[in-house]
């Protein structure tokens, strides 16, 4: 997948992706590439327009199921969010202004 990606990176920069070039991009990005794997992709698309691969990758895969059909997603949170942040602070001042008990805890 990786001489995949580095191959339509080439071809986004205006480059050929050649051999070397889509070698080239996976070392910048610290990887190692597959020689057999960059000579494979380099054979497989030599002579073809890169968009009319696309384009035909794309008219497969409209076929292909996607998944989908899960029961519907959970509810969505309360509205209001700012509203509790104001309860939490005017608790917090309540109980600031309550006093001690004047008994203890033995009742004296």
């Amino acid at each position: 997948m990786q001489e995949i990606a580095a191959f339509l990176l080439c071809k986004l920069g205006g480059k050929a992706g050649s051999a070397d070039e889509i070698k080239a991009v996976i070392a910048a990005a610290g990887g190692e590439a597959n020689e057999d794997a960059v000579s494979q992709l380099v054979g497989d698309v030599e002579g073809k327009d890169v968009d009319e691969l696309l384009a035909a990758g794309m008219e497969k895969l409209k076929d292909v199921p996607m998944g989908g059909g899960g029961g519907g997603g959970g509810g969505g949170g309360g509205g209001g969010g700012g509203d509790a942040a104001e309860e939490v602070e005017e608790e917090k001042v309540e109980e600031e202004e309550m006093e001690a008990p004047a008994v203890d805890m033995f009742g004296g």
